[in-house]
């Protein structure tokens, strides 16, 4: 039986690696203002002489790698372009639910790790049949402004 293939084309358009130089620019400059002179050790990566967009894309190419957290890719929602609802049932396909990050419309500001176990855990209660805790016994800690 074959492996599906997977290419994820990373740094494949233009505007990828466009967006990286630029990117690593602002980096370069905000580093280098004097609020960061008692802090700042030498320049080591990308090494000094690494200075025009040609040689900073070459360096993003060398250098960029990913943290493997795919998300978004079979995402849930109400619209067409939605690949699953709300309950993680794969729209026009019978008994096959997607349970994992992908489902997220939007990646998430932290690590994708404790909403995916989340996602988990309501697939699980959505395939035992179980409902939803009422809002009135759901336990609430707001923050004191």
């Amino acid at each position: 039986r074959d492996r599906p293939a997977s290419h994820f084309n990373y740094l494949s358009h233009p505007d990828d690696t466009k967006e990286l130089v630029e990117a690593l620019k602002v980096m370069q400059d905000l580093l280098t203002q004097p609020a960061f002179d008692e802090f700042r050790g030498e320049r080591i990566c990308p090494a000094p002489q690494v200075q025009s967009d040609r040689e900073l894309e070459a360096w993003v190419r060398a250098y960029s790698s990913t943290d493997y957290h795919p998300s978004g890719t079979c995402r849930m929602g109400h619209d067409d372009l939605a690949v699953v609802d709300g309950e993680l049932r794969v729209r026009g396909v019978d008994q096959l639910r997607v349970v994992d990050a992908s489902v997220m419309p939007d990646i998430v500001s932290g690590n994708l790790n404790a909403p995916t176990q989340m996602i988990g855990e309501r697939a699980a209660d959505y395939i035992l049949g179980k409902s939803q805790l009422p809002a009135e016994q759901a336990r609430f800690h707001f923050l004191e402004s």
